[in-house]
């Protein structure tokens, strides 16, 4: 498809979307959980006619209280609206992928109300065959019934890779064994899209799970160019395509920010700040001006005035109310919208961040960013596909301050022409991350779905 179409695409008026849920919106504190029912009682088979066909997406993440992953998700049904205008979209939520841990609860919207249905599941590849087995035949748990009601009748499933391909992590086994499920005994037409992929060698129990689930899917694309390097070197064998992340669609909508948004902009005036958010790797603060989160902060502090401490996700909040005391600088509460992240974005200086979609989203307004690593590799990812520098080691920042100090001083003295460019930037990626939606139509098409054709 050409880009000049792609562009046409975008720019294209969205009307509403048809969702197999009961209630969804990507708006904080409106999120509407059932506290005593697994959700699949709120999946119905809902026909658009006969054009219309229905996709299951696994693990939506909007259910999680983070910019990214509401950011993410409404660009992923951007996408899907762009490349399939009639058809019927069912929802598999993220907290569905895990077990009830309080540790997890206030990652979530309503987390302690969470109910997860409850099923056997694989713990290594050798066991997917027979796990299966015991789905099929009724013996695999309470809440199989939930998992195989959602399965039922959809046209095609779509695995959304976002937050989980790397480690040991629960909600990656779960996920793909579900993609593998659905297309090997299911016959159901089955992609991984928009994913992260970090596989390693220290406890190898992704690495045989995802060769044996990504050998049968009928698609596989990635969002980075460092899982891009994960993939061929870990399964060579596997065709995968590098397509950008799906947050980079979103439309710029910052003029009408929240009530907390609007309070900050009037405590700072005109003075000019950063924001700051260090993401989840551990960082050293803890022993007040002594540690090394002060010590960066009140350095950069002498080229910027100001500080504006972002919570992104409920863990971090007390680590940056504590910081914000400390270094006299402002706290901004976990606000409604990622939307309000990045109009908070369109005005600072710069961002110091540790996560991987804050980079995302403040690119869509020309903001550049100054990188943390994490605990995979989806930071580096996300700053080799933006154009952005090589993220700095979050466990040793303290030998690191003057280079980040260097590092902010060529910002501030790149002013709008490198805006401008990062704009332009995230704007040619845009149009490259739609390509996620022309690859579910063409595998639609070319199982026979009825009414898809390969083209738009």
């Amino acid at each position: 498809m050409r880009p000049s179409r792609l562009k046409a695409m975008l720019k294209a008026v969205l009307p509403p979307i048809v969702v197999d849920v009961a209630k969804f919106t990507l708006r904080r504190g409106e999120h509407d959980r059932s506290a005593s029912q697994p959700q699949a009682a709120n999946f119905t088979l809902r026909e658009l006619g006969s054009q219309s066909p229905t996709l299951l997406l696994l693990n939506d993440c909007s259910d999680q209280a983070n910019y990214g992953a509401e950011g993410l998700m409404e660009g992923l049904i951007r996408i899907f609206k762009a490349a399939i205008p009639k058809h019927t979209l069912r929802l598999l939520p993220s907290h569905w992928l895990i077990d009830p841990d309080p540790n997890w609860f206030e990652a979530f919207y309503n987390g302690t109300t969470l109910v997860q249905p409850r099923a056997i599941w694989p713990e290594v590849a050798d066991q997917f065959d027979y796990i299966a087995d015991e789905w099929l035949a009724g013996r695999g748990g309470p809440g199989v019934d939930a998992y195989l009601k959602a399965l039922h009748g959809v046209d095609i499933v779509i695995l959304n890779g976002e937050g989980s391909m790397y480690r040991t992590n629960l909600s990656a086994i779960r996920e793909l064994f579900l993609a593998w499920f659905a297309k090997t005994r299911l016959g159901i037409p089955t992609i991984f899209i928009n994913g992260l992929v970090h596989l390693t060698l220290v406890v190898p129990i992704l690495p045989a799970m995802m060769r044996k689930t990504f050998r049968v899917l009928d698609a596989v694309t990635v969002r980075d160019p460092w899982s891009l390097r994960n993939v061929h070197e870990f399964m060579p064998e596997i065709p995968v395509k590098l397509v950008p992340d799906s947050a980079l669609v979103l439309s710029v909508e910052i003029d009408n920010p929240s009530p907390g948004v609007k309070s900050l902009f009037e405590q700072l005036g005109d003075r000019a700040f950063f924001c700051f958010d260090p993401g989840p790797m551990p960082s050293d603060h803890r022993f007040g001006r002594q540690s090394s989160m002060y010590q960066l902060i009140m350095e950069i502090k002498r080229l910027v005035p100001q500080a504006v401490m972002v919570a992104s996700a409920p863990a971090e909040k007390p680590l940056l109310r504590q910081l914000a005391t400390e270094t006299d600088s402002i706290y901004l509460e976990l606000q409604p919208s990622y939307r309000d992240l990045m109009a908070v974005l369109a005005r600072t200086k710069f961002q110091i961040s540790g996560r991987n979609h804050n980079p995302v989203l403040g690119a869509l307004v020309g903001c550049p960013a100054i990188s943390i690593g994490t605990t995979s590799h989806k930071v580096h990812g996300i700053c080799e596909l933006l154009g952005f520098d090589t993220p700095y080691d979050g466990t040793d920042l303290r030998s690191n301050i003057e280079e980040i100090k260097a590092h902010a001083a060529r910002h501030l003295g790149a002013g709008a022409a490198l805006r401008d460019e990062i704009k332009k930037n995230a704007a040619r990626l845009a149009v490259e991350s739609l390509e996620m939606g022309v690859i579910v139509r063409d595998v639609l098409a070319k199982c026979g779905a009825s009414g898809v054709s390969t083209t738009a």
